[in-house]
């Protein structure tokens, strides 16, 4: 009988420990400071944060400060209507007691929920907001007002930005889907009103005909899919990363692209080339990616090879260099433009090619590489078929070319090139005679790896015919490796 009471009493005691220690946790979390507990708070949305009301008196109040304010319509049912998602906002917005706001999020998927859209912003505005995003619906466009405090904006939806403003806070601008207000269609990013940017992205923006960049901090600059785009203009002393992509109208005359950026580092230009081109020295130039769209008629075929050859030439310093096969489609065929590029690309260490593998853009390619006299990777990809057949219809008919005459432009050794790979060889006679030009005149190479197509690679008869084929070719390199797994 003894032994039963000792031993419900032993139970006893280890359950009030049990509890005990579990309220010490809890009071070790409200012990925490308040700015830990901000911290915590800014992994997750509004409407979570205000039910932490519940969990203990040192909590009833914390939220009114927190300096984060993310709202999102998505976390409210659509049958409750728009009362319920208005009513939060504004009941949080209306207790709310810290005077700067480090960062507002505001997502509205319904269109009726934008009613009091102004109010919200503006009540961002005046609590010194920091990091503004706002994700709005379409069809109803919102006005971006002038923030002195905002560091970070970011738009997302039918938004109507002004065509100069003033945030002189701003270092991170970032606009998708943004439709400007003026009739022309020019946008002003100038130290005047950005006196602190660093990076700007657009995408998707509507409207958009003239860009002007011209921010002495500005290190970060992305233009993508803004289809309007007829000029750009830009001048940033301090840019080391550009990318633009899908923006300029094809074949409109009117282009206008001048770039001056003494610093820049990474360039990708995946676009549409005008005849008025005007970039810089890219001294500082490490990484670029191109892909050259030119406006090409028969009759304007030696304006489309003197684009080409100016635009490679900018990019003579860079190290790595991936191009993509527009811009290399007909350069064997004008002697002129490979002697021009014979000793541009000096820099270059890796070179990356999208191409087809096909008799004449091979010949374009040795003629390239004979220009890389320091090339040390080479990788070549294939495009599709149905590529090659949109492009064949794009560019210079070359079946008139004399084939011997592309070779013997090919009689100086490749010093320094240690990797040859290639991706999607089929084993026509004109691919052999490709990897046996490499073979036969890299003197340092180590090792050739060739990844057969689809069709190849599961007849193993053919596939280990080609092997050997490429394996009785005479090497320049002793060390020479060639692999086709």
């Amino acid at each position: 009988m003894q032994t039963m009471v000792a031993s419900e009493s032993n139970v006893q005691e280890l359950e009030l420990g049990k509890k005990k220690k579990s309220q010490e946790e809890a009071d070790r979390i409200s012990c925490l400071h308040d700015a830990i507990i901000y911290h915590i708070f800014s992994f997750v949305s509004t409407i979570d944060v205000v039910q932490t009301s519940i969990l203990a008196r040192r909590w009833r109040h914390l939220w009114t400060s927190v300096p984060t304010l993310d709202f999102d319509d998505d976390e409210f049912s659509i049958a409750n209507g728009e009362d319920e998602f208005v009513h939060f906002v504004n009941k949080v917005q209306s207790c709310y007691k810290a005077q700067q706001i480090q960062r507002y999020h505001l997502s509205i998927k319904q269109a009726r929920n934008s009613n009091f859209l102004e109010t919200w912003v503006r009540f961002a505005v005046e609590h010194n907001v920091q990091e503004l995003y706002l994700d709005l619906p379409h069809g109803r466009p919102f006005e971006v007002s002038f923030c002195q405090s905002v560091r970070v904006l970011k738009l997302h939806g039918d938004l109507k930005l002004p065509a100069s403003g003033c945030f002189s806070s701003l270092e991170h601008l970032s606009l998708l889907g943004v439709q400007l207000t003026n009739d022309n269609g020019i946008l002003d990013v100038t130290s005047e009103h950005y006196p602190l940017l660093r990076s700007c992205s657009l995408k998707s923006c509507m409207g958009l005909n003239c860009l002007n960049i011209n921010c002495s901090l500005l290190e970060h600059l992305d233009v993508e899919n803004c289809f309007d785009l007829d000029q750009l203009h830009v001048s940033a002393g301090k840019l080391r990363f550009l990318s633009v992509q899908s923006s300029f109208t094809y074949g409109i005359d009117t282009g206008w692209v001048e770039i001056a950026a003494p610093s820049l580092q990474t360039f990708e230009w995946l676009d549409y080339i005008t005849d008025n081109f005007s970039i810089g020295n890219f001294t500082c130039l490490k990484s670029a990616h191109t892909s050259l769209v030119f406006h090409y008629h028969p009759e304007k075929k030696e304006s489309y090879m003197k684009n080409a050859r100016k635009f490679l030439h900018h990019l003579a310093c860079a190290e790595t260099l991936h191009v993509e096969m527009p811009c290399l489609w007909g350069l064997h065929s004008n002697k002129e433009l490979l002697e021009g590029l014979s000793t541009k690309l000096f820099n270059l260490k890796h070179l990356t090619l999208l191409v087809s593998l096909d008799d004449h853009v091979l010949r374009g390619v040795s003629c390239l590489i004979r220009s890389c006299s320091n090339l040390e990777i080479l990788h070549i990809h294939t495009i599709d078929e149905h590529i090659q057949e949109e492009l064949n219809n794009s560019f210079p008919d070359l079946s008139h070319f004399d084939q011997r005459e592309s070779w013997s432009y090919q009689r100086r050794p490749l010093d320094h090139l240690s990797e040859a790979k290639i991706y999607g060889f089929r084993g026509k006679e004109h691919e052999i005679e490709f990897m046996q030009f490499l073979l036969e005149h890299a003197i340092t190479l180590k090792r050739m790896i060739i990844l057969f197509s689809g069709q190849v690679f599961v007849d193993q008869v053919m596939k280990t015919q080609m092997a050997e084929k490429l394996m009785k070719f005479t090497k320049a390199s002793p060390d020479a490796v060639v692999s086709c797994p």
